[in-house]
């Protein structure tokens, strides 16, 4: 089986994953609270914890092992996407990954390991919707978490999304202004927009969101960001 990074399958650059892989869950994370005169305490959910998981691959076919494993080490210290090629949709977003640091083995047996520290979901690979002078929309989440899209708006003057009874103020656009809310940054382009917003940064609910646009809106273009609970 082929580990695809950052859009490159690895059987092609030389090196493929050992057995099967195994993901864990993300493990949530709770705050316990201890209230004096109550039983028991009172927890809180807060967050899922990054996704931490190790893979195994052999090295193939190579007359040089030290020079592909400084090429592996290079590759993997720029990870910023992993998928499996037989289930190529879907990826998990890397925060690190560690080449095990045993190069006497690896270049006697060709085998290596690679530590991963990934965000807490996998991802779905979507492609952009867009909507051309829209009025209303439905956007439909069938995966099992609320996903946090990137909504670029064309239009101009002072606009308003109501995303799910949610109001979001625009206020004097000119070309267009990009919602991020994965990063929680409006912007257009490499210039902050942030002042230009009033409201919060609409997510995604499982099942049916609705999008209500008022002003002068040209078209709507929305990257879902799809994700799943592993």
């Amino acid at each position: 089986m082929g580990v695809i990074i950052n859009n490159q399958n690895t059987k092609i650059l030389g090196f493929a994953l050992k057995g099967r892989p195994s993901i864990p869950s993300a493990n949530k994370k709770y705050e316990t609270i201890e209230i004096e005169g109550r039983d028991g305490s009172l927890t809180r959910f807060l967050s899922y914890e990054d996704l931490k998981f190790s893979l195994t691959f052999n090295i193939l076919f190579q007359d040089d092992i030290k020079q592909k494993l400084r090429e592996i080490k290079g590759l993997m210290s720029q990870a910023k996407t992993l998928s499996f090629d037989d289930s190529p949709n879907f990826f998990y977003k890397i925060k690190q990954a560690q080449v095990s640091d045993t190069e006497s083995i690896i270049r006697r047996h060709g085998v290596f390991s690679v530590d991963f520290v990934a965000d807490s979901f996998e991802y779905e690979a979507s492609s952009v919707l867009e909507y051309v002078n829209p009025t209303k929309l439905l956007i439909r989440n069938n995966t099992t978490y609320f996903s946090q899209p990137i909504i670029k708006i064309f239009g101009e003057g002072n606009i308003k999304l109501t995303v799910n009874d949610e109001l979001i103020e625009l206020k004097n656009v000119m070309d267009g202004i990009i919602l991020d809310s994965e990063k929680q940054e409006a912007y257009l382009a490499d210039v902050n927009k942030n002042s230009q917003m009033v409201g919060n940064f609409p997510n995604f609910e499982i099942g049916e969101n609705q999008i209500i646009c008022t002003g002068k809106v040209n078209k709507v273009e929305i990257l879902p960001n799809w994700r799943w609970l592993t």
